[in-house]
């Protein structure tokens, strides 16, 4: 899609539509919504004291101009009541206005940014936000249809008008951000979208090839013999009951050659898990190609980060296998030993994600990270406990976990913490083993916590469950049905942040 900034009037400008925004409660317009009703002769006031426009939030009111200005339409969008408006709500509005716009033919849209905004926050954010949004809002992942196929509506052009309270400087740096953002959020959406059997451990590893070359980040796979030599004994297990070779994926960025601090980004990648000999439930079974939404976020964001450049070190690992059902696969009551050199009781195979993530985490810290983040649709439990609105986090470092809470508030994207007391830990004490990766159903989420915290170890950790964040089940927002990308903004702004200090 194409995108400029301009400062030009709206009412002169041509374009499919114009996006004009109004808060819920306002008796009057502003800014450029008044500056485009007095150009339409007054029809947005007439329609709001009509109460057909009231303003509430995702509200869409289309308008046929007829030639008063230039743009063939104008859209007018609810924000809701203006004391409520946050950049995450921001976002929402304009993917569903840019959604509504793309499905009655707009191709050349063109955005408003809305009055006042400077006085609640920086410029820069509100028009990243409003690029995320479109961009965010208008995904659709394209599948495999054969035969006849209809013709996709798409958005072509983006325009976004600003006022005197942005530079240009400023406001290239905004679309820039929101571009990458959006992108490689849209880029992990596909991946968690893709079926298993076309989104394999190999076809992720060349996924992760692609972002290597394309951001000259260094890249490596380990493969099975290697793996072995090493000794990741827990991750091997897990991949022991597929025919799929495992692959332990690891790219770099190294954009800051005088600190010795390292971030580690570790993501599930479980492309497929049907729950191994304690096989799921087959009602829902389809959705666990999703499992791999961990891992998709930390590409994403190293794609992102590589285009972004930011002043900071970052390695990523992710353990990518299938969890499946075999004459091979591991078994309830195995005693496997971990890279780390733990040993782990296995008391249920369909607990692998925290085996994977094991050794990864444990890898990443021999590879030099010092600050350390994974991300995983770990548990069923998290939906049960939040629901499909917020990732759950747990931490060994509460001033670490409050830069990743920065991070994902700035985003837009919400996280809560839940606790790992010294309580808890009887769930994974073992008698056979050094740990044991299920003790059945009280506290599952912080269960997976507590045992990833054992080989984080002293290195500040945080991790996110996002289980019940990967996906929706409808359009959201600025959410169409499927895939979130969850956490790839979130990593994103923490690499940022952190490059910063």
């Amino acid at each position: 899609m194409e995108i400029r900034v301009t400062r030009e009037n709206p009412t002169k400008l041509t374009t499919d539509a114009l996006v004009v925004t109004v808060c819920e409660g306002h008796e009057a317009l502003r800014g450029f919504a008044r500056m485009v009703d007095e150009a339409l002769g007054h029809r947005i006031a007439e329609l709001m004291a009509l109460k057909e426009v009231r303003g509430k939030f995702g509200e869409v009111t289309i308008l046929h101009n007829w030639g008063k200005i230039p743009a063939r339409r104008t859209i007018v969008l609810g924000l809701g009541k203006e004391e409520k408006l946050t950049l995450e709500k921001i976002r929402d509005a304009f993917g569903i206005a840019a959604r509504k716009a793309r499905d009655v033919g707009v191709h050349h849209l063109t955005l408003t940014v809305l009055e006042n905004h400077d006085k609640k926050w920086n410029p820069v954010d509100v028009v990243q936000s409003l690029v995320e949004g479109v961009l965010l809002g208008t995904y659709r992942y394209q599948g495999y249809k054969t035969g006849e196929k209809e013709e996709k509506l798409a958005l072509e052009r983006l325009t976004v008008v600003v006022d005197d309270s942005i530079s240009d400087r400023a406001a290239a740096v905004a679309v820039e951000r929101g571009e990458v953002f959006a992108r490689a959020t849209n880029f992990a959406r596909d991946l968690v979208n893709t079926p298993a059997n076309r989104m394999t451990p190999t076809v992720l590893a060349e996924k992760a090839a692609e972002i290597a070359r394309r951001r000259n980040l260094e890249f490596r796979v380990l493969e099975r013999d290697e793996l072995e030599a090493l000794g990741f004994g827990a991750f091997l297990s897990v991949a022991k009951g597929s025919d799929e070779p495992p692959k332990l994926i690891v790219l770099q960025y190294k954009g800051a050659a005088d600190s010795k601090e390292m971030l580690g980004f570790i993501g599930k990648g479980i492309t497929f898990d049907a729950g191994g000999v304690q096989i799921k439930p087959d009602e829902g079974m389809h959705e666990m190609k999703m499992d791999m939404a961990g891992a998709a976020a930390v590409l994403g964001a190293m794609d992102a980060i590589g285009a972004l450049q930011p002043h900071v070190n970052v390695v990523a690992v992710i353990p990518a296998c299938e969890n499946l059902v075999s004459g091979r696969a591991f078994k309830p009551g195995d005693v496997i030993t971990s890279f780390s050199g733990k040993t782990i009781e296995v008391r249920h195979t369909d607990a692998e994600g925290r085996l994977i993530l094991a050794d990864g985490i444990a890898y990443a810290k021999q590879l030099g990270a010092t600050k350390l983040v994974d991300v995983a649709t770990l548990t069923g439990a998290v939906i049960v406990a939040l629901g499909k609105a917020a990732s759950g986090l747990m931490t060994n470092n509460a001033e670490w976990a409050d830069e990743v809470k920065k991070a994902a508030e700035i985003a837009g994207e919400k996280v809560w913490e839940l606790p790992l007391f010294d309580e808890y830990e009887e769930y994974i004490e073992s008698e056979v083993a050094d740990l044991k990766n299920d003790a059945g159903r009280p506290a599952g989420t912080i269960q997976g916590g507590l045992f990833l915290r054992a080989f984080a170890e002293d290195t500040p950790w945080v991790h996110l469950d996002i289980a019940g964040t990967a996906d929706t089940d409808k359009d959201r927002g600025h959410y169409p049905a499927g895939a979130t990308g969850v956490a790839v903004r979130t990593l994103t702004q923490l690499a940022i942040r952190f490059g910063g200090k």
